[in-house]
């Protein structure tokens, strides 16, 4: 379909979890943890289309999500592989904005309960990375091509710079309250 489907995570009775994805040609991970500081960070390695179905019964958040991890997440759901997810994802990143559509799912739009960078204002609309060193938390960068395969024994550094974009977007819905005060009334006048 060319539209996409309701948003049906708006339940908010659910816990807010914060996720982030990875994505190479030999590995996959999605990284998530419920609300708070004390939460502890869950680690999907190479996850399977059942665990992903279990983490979108909850309101998902991301950064950039609409665009990309979302997709990531539905691609799995559908049984991709991780060639195929990685394949997708060079897709959708090496894609004119207007042709992207080609590349993407309509129903995984929805899939999560908002993206923090999609309801920034103006002024606050940047990368995580920008986000990170205005908020004066800490900024970390891979260093690792993401067009190669990673070797096992690098998962775990991986998994880490996942871990801290997990935090980042945590960090940036925290900052950006009244940007998504101001989503939520304007949503409430439409």
């Amino acid at each position: 379909s060319e539209e996409a489907a309701p948003n049906t995570t708006g339940d908010v009775e659910k816990p807010i979890i914060f996720f982030d994805c990875e994505v190479f040609p030999n590995l996959f991970l999605v990284n998530w943890k419920f609300q708070g500081k004390d939460k502890p960070i869950v680690r999907l390695i190479n996850p399977r289309p059942t665990d992903i179905a279990e983490l979108i019964k909850y309101r998902l958040i991301g950064f950039n999500c609409r665009q990309y991890d979302n997709h990531m997440l539905y691609a799995c759901m559908l049984g991709y592989d991780n060639q195929q997810i990685y394949e997708l994802s060079q897709h959708i990143i090496n894609t004119k904005k207007g042709e992207k559509k080609k590349y993407t799912f309509g129903e995984a739009y929805n899939l999560s309960y908002t993206d923090v960078y999609d309801f920034a204002s103006a002024g606050n609309k940047k990368s995580l990375k920008k986000l990170e060193i205005e908020m004066g938390i800490h900024h970390q960068e891979l260093g690792l091509p993401w067009d190669k395969p990673v070797p096992e024994e690098l998962w775990q550094k991986v998994a880490e710079y996942c871990d801290n974009d997990v935090l980042a977007t945590e960090a940036a819905w925290n900052y950006l309250q009244s940007d998504w005060l101001a989503r939520e009334i304007l949503a409430d006048l439409a």
